[in-house]
């Protein structure tokens, strides 16, 4: 074996780990998007279970008759309704690729969920 040879395959070697290291490293940007879109697409299926979760919750008290009062009951349904029209806004910044906003929609109701549930699961006085 000549000294050529073996530095031409050291090059092809070299070559080819370059190669492979270039093309893992330029679709980084491709799986970034991706995996943003599918973390933001957990925020709103996480902002839609507890939409749900909040309107069973007032139904359970308000069927139960354990709701504090009529007033408390239509604040209650009334901050639900909200939460569904925030969470078809989330779904629409999402659609757009605003994560800015969708973060703030699903803050505002997941703070307007918790309150539900937590008014919901009081006990009449």
């Amino acid at each position: 074996m000549r000294i050529q040879d073996f530095s031409n395959k050291t090059n092809l070697i070299n070559l080819i780990f370059l190669w492979v290291v270039l093309t893992l490293i330029v679709p980084v940007p491709i799986f970034g998007k991706e995996l943003q879109k599918q973390i933001t697409y957990k925020r709103t299926t996480q902002a839609r279970i507890a939409v749900e979760k909040a309107w069973d919750t007032y139904h359970d008290g308000a069927l139960g008759g354990t709701l504090q009062s009529p007033k408390a009951q239509t604040k209650l349904e009334m901050n639900l309704h909200k939460s569904r029209a925030l969470l078809a806004e989330a779904y629409d910044a999402e659609d757009r690729g605003d994560m800015k906003a969708v973060d703030e929609l699903v803050y505002k109701i997941m703070q307007i969920t918790r309150s539900v549930i937590t008014e919901s699961q009081d006990p009449k006085k």
